[in-house]
Parts: structure tokens; C-alpha cells; sequence
């Protein structure tokens, strides 16, 4: 079964990570995806760790896609560019507002070539603006954006979550909603048109709980480490080997919480009669339960409170939780495997269809597809 887009070809010029998973994204729901790479190449080819000489991010991030290399220095290269862009049905480039006008790859240049392009631009903060032509990166858009001034320890640095693609990942996600919006609209108009997505804008999107925050209390929230503003207790705890982390939201949890634990007479303390109480009594709440957890391991834990209704888990690494059946029953995971890098293991699709399959497939070598798409725009064989 071929995936739901299948029969749409993307053209991925992008970079990095926020365009290339987007490309991923389109890919792995069946469109055609050629990635277009300068002969330097993607700078994530080189970034750590590698396997066999290319970079397993680079590898994660370009899943699902063809590969061909062109100098968009030369001018015959951005004719070949833009004649395939003619023929594809998404466009998605993440260069600095200014640079993709002067390689004749902008929007008005490709929408005059092909009127049902839908063309994606990502930026790092918005294409107008004093920061439009400013670099960017995930961890400089978690401090520009506020993200990172709500991290971390109290009274402790600001922190960025660092080496995740946090920002970058969202954007993508949001990059693909808006391709395909603008698709589905395409089918009533006929026409394509310019989708803009920000990572500005992914940042505040996915702080719409700080911004609620800041709304109803009338001042920012500082730093909590692991622990939640709303609600109490909902954090990590330390048992005797490992964290433990506890979610009580509703008073039945409460009341569950306090007989798993042995502190039936805690759920008449006044302190903690309500949520509202027990988050203006947070520090007593936590003395009273930190000692109790740390007198059992985590997995009694995790065995006895979901019996009480309370919601938790044990805190676990990549490789703790990978070969959970949990993960590998619903193929969370998948593996590409290629001769020029080994077997690399990926995120799996996000999406389920009952009537259309997608799959992950391993990117192509860089510049591997670069002679059969030029004779295919040729008019040789494809």
C-alpha cells in the first residue's frame, strides 16, 4: 500500500534539521522527496556521532529521501534547480530571508514557473522584522524565546534543552501541517501558494502553558527544575535506585497516593486538602513524601501506586526504553541500513492509517540520485 501522499513530489533544499525533518516528515507519508545538497553537503553530515563517516543525524533527518547535488554558484545548476521545481508539487528551503532570492530559488521566481507549487519557507525568526536576517539555532531560540528562563534548577543557571532539536523538530512539525493545508486548499483553488513557518513561532506555540501561566498569575513563572507550577506533587522522585516520576491531578490521586504510601493520615492534614493547598504548601509536601519514596526501588513503586490510581514511571534512558514491548509491539522504532553506513536506528512514523502504510526508508547517499534526476529532467530515462 503506498502512503497518503504518495504520487506528490517535494523538493528539499533545506539544511540542518528544521527543513530536512520536514522533508523526512513528507516522505515518510509517501510523497517523492529530493533532497538537493551543495557539493560541501549538509552540514549535519559531519556532526557527531558518525557511523562509517556520516553523521547518524544527518542519517535520522533525511529518512526517506532521494539525493542530488548541485552548485548553486553556477548558474546552470540554478537552472536545473529551477526546472525541477517546475515539476514538483512542494518546495522546502530554510535559508536566511535575502539568500534564496539571490540563487533565483524565491517565491515569485518559482510561482511564475509553476503556478500549484506550494512553497515552505522556514526561518529562524520571521521574514520581516530587525532579527529576519539574524542566524539562528535550537539552543538560541530557546533563550530568545523564553523557553530556556523556565528550565533548570531554582535559583540555579538557565537552561536550554540541549542536543535534542527541541525547536527545530517542532518547527517541522509545523513546516508539514502548513504543506499540507495549504495542499488540501489547493485542490479547490488549483493554485499553490507561500506557507511561512518560524521557529519564533514554534517556540511560542509549544509555551502556550507558560503563556496561560503568565496570563493568570501576572508574572512569570520561575524556574521549578522537574516540577509542575499547576499542580502537587507532580515530579521526580528519588527512590532507592533510580527516579520515580508521580503525576496526581485529581484528589482521588491524592487520596490514592496517600494510602500506597502508608500516609492515610496526611489525607486529612489540612495543608493538603485541595490542589490549590498542597501547591501553597509544596515544600511540606514534598518533605513529607521524598524520605517514603527513597525507602523502596523504583520498581515497587511502579508496581503498587498504579493499584491506587496513581499515575507514574520510572524514569528510563534511550536504551532502557527502546526494547520495551510497549515501543517495539506498536514499531515506534524502526531501522534503515545501507551498506555506506551500517544500520542505523530512527523514529519510527508517528502516524497509523487503517487504509494507507507508511514506512521508513534509509536516506540516499549524498549525490547518489544527481545523474538520474538530471536525465529524467532531460527527458531520458527517470
Amino acid at each position: 500500500m503506498a502512503g497518503p501522499l504518495s504520487g506528490l513530489r517535494v523538493m528539499d533544499v533545506s539544511i540542518m534539521a528544521a527543513g530536512p525533518w520536514t522533508g523526512a516528515l513528507l516522505g515518510m507519508l509517501g510523497a517523492e522527496v529530493i533532497k538537493v545538497e551543495p557539493p560541501a553537503g549538509d552540514g549535519t553530515r559531519w556532526v557527531m556521532p558518525t557511523q562509517r563517516g556520516l553523521g547518524t543525524n544527518f542519517i535520522s533527518m533525511n529518512v526517506n529521501k532521494q539525493d542530488i547535488t548541485l552548485d548553486f554558484k553556477n548558474e546552470a545548476d540554478r537552472q536545473v534547480a529551477r526546472d525541477l521545481a517546475a515539476r514538483c508539487d512542494v518546495f522546502v528551503q530554510n535559508f536566511r530571508p535575502g539568500v534564496i532570492e539571490r540563487l533565483g530559488l524565491d517565491w515569485p521566481t518559482l510561482q511564475a514557473l509553476n503556478p500549484r507549487l506550494v512553497y515552505a519557507a522556514i526561518s529562524g525568526f520571521g521574514e520581516i522584522g530587525p532579527l529576519a536576517k539574524a542566524g539562528c539555532a535550537d539552543p538560541i531560540m530557546q533563550a530568545f524565546s523564553g523557553f530556556a528562563c523556565s528550565n533548570g534548577a531554582p535559583g540555579d543557571v538557565v537552561e536550554a534543552f540541549r542536543f535534542t532539536g527541541f525547536v527545530d523538530l517542532t518547527t517541522a512539525s509545523i513546516a508539514a501541517e502548513g504543506i499540507l493545508a495549504a495542499l488540501n486548499e489547493r485542490v479547490v483553488s488549483g493554485l499553490g501558494q507561500k506557507v511561512e513557518v518560524s521557529m519564533l513561532e514554534a517556540a511560542l506555540e509549544i509555551q502556550m502553558t507558560r503563556i496561560a501561566e503568565l496570563q493568570g498569575a501576572g508574572r512569570v513563572m520561575i524556574p521549578m527544575g522537574h516540577e509542575n507550577p499547576a499542580f502537587v506533587p507532580d515530579r521526580a522522585f528519588r527512590a532507592r535506585d533510580r527516579f520515580v516520576f508521580v503525576t496526581v491531578r485529581r484528589q482521588r490521586e491524592w487520596d490514592g497516593l496517600c494510602k500506597a504510601l502508608g500516609l492515610e493520615a496526611a489525607d486529612t492534614d489540612p495543608r493538603f486538602a485541595s490542589n490549590r493547598d498542597r501547591v501553597a504548601n509544596r515544600e511540606a509536601v514534598s518533605a513529607l513524601l521524598e524520605p517514603v519514596f527513597a525507602a523502596k526501588p523504583a520498581i515497587w513503586w511502579l508496581r503498587v501506586l498504579p493499584r491506587h490510581g496513581v499515575v507514574c514511571q520510572i524514569a528510563q534512558d534511550f536504551e532502557g526504553f527502546r526494547y520495551h514491548r510497549q515501543v517495539s509491539e506498536n514499531t515506534m522504532l524502526a531501522e534503515v541500513s545501507r551498506p555506506e553506513f551500517g544500520t542505523v536506528s530512527v523514529a519510527g512514523t508517528p502516524w497509523k492509517f487503517s487504509a494507507t502504510q507508511c514506512e521508513v526508508t534509509p536516506p540516499s547517499i549524498p549525490g547518489a540520485d544527481t545523474a538520474r534526476v538530471r536525465a529524467w529532467l532531460a527527458g531520458g530515462e527517470a
